[in-house]
């Protein structure tokens, strides 16, 4: 594993049986602010959340976990890398231990992979892009391509969905919402 690389634990994911309760208790009581929210191909509802400008997502809800489930899996953990080049030499680390990629994915605003650990808990590996779009959104990312033709393929994905705008634009309009909490 590159050993100077920072992968910074960034977010998770939780199902929910009451989306809409979660959502107003960790927006009213614990002061996080919508960042997006849309739905899953699967048709499920997916709310994400943040207490930071620079971080598009620390938490996110999805919708459907049956009610009668005594737990509550967490849908994934991931860790924020600072660049295309980290991402991709985690990327090269894990396939040469023998890692199996479960799908490479280009958010608009990360470029992602996702892997199962040891017990089957899904991980992923993202860094953030120069763009921003609104989530969820999930086109094929190839990281075999240099990153300049990466950056350009996702800037065209980005441009072509409505709500484009700049990760610094976003990031202002995020940080105007939290400096509007109560």
């Amino acid at each position: 594993m590159p050993k100077a690389i920072n992968a910074q634990l960034t977010h998770f994911g939780l199902h929910a049986t009451n989306i809409g309760r979660m959502v107003d208790f960790y927006t009213d009581t614990l002061g996080f602010v919508i960042s997006d929210r849309g739905r899953l191909k699967t048709g499920n509802q997916v709310v994400f959340m943040t207490q930071s400008a620079d971080c598009h997502h620390q938490f996110v809800l999805f919708d459907g976990r049956p009610e009668e489930m005594p737990y509550n899996p967490v849908n994934q953990i991931s860790f924020h890398l600072d660049s295309l080049d980290h991402l991709k030499a985690y990327r090269q680390a894990l396939t040469a231990a023998g890692v199996i990629e479960l799908r490479q994915t280009d958010h608009g605003n990360a470029w992602a992979f996702y892997f199962k650990d040891p017990e089957g808990n899904t991980v992923e590996m993202y860094c953030d892009t120069p763009f921003h779009t609104p989530q969820p959104c999930g086109e094929p990312l190839d990281l075999d391509l240099s990153n300049s033709e990466i950056e350009q393929r996702t800037e065209a994905m980005c441009r072509q969905r409505p709500g484009f705008m700049t990760r610094e634009a976003w990031m202002q309009g995020i940080q105007a919402k939290l400096d509007a909490r109560p």
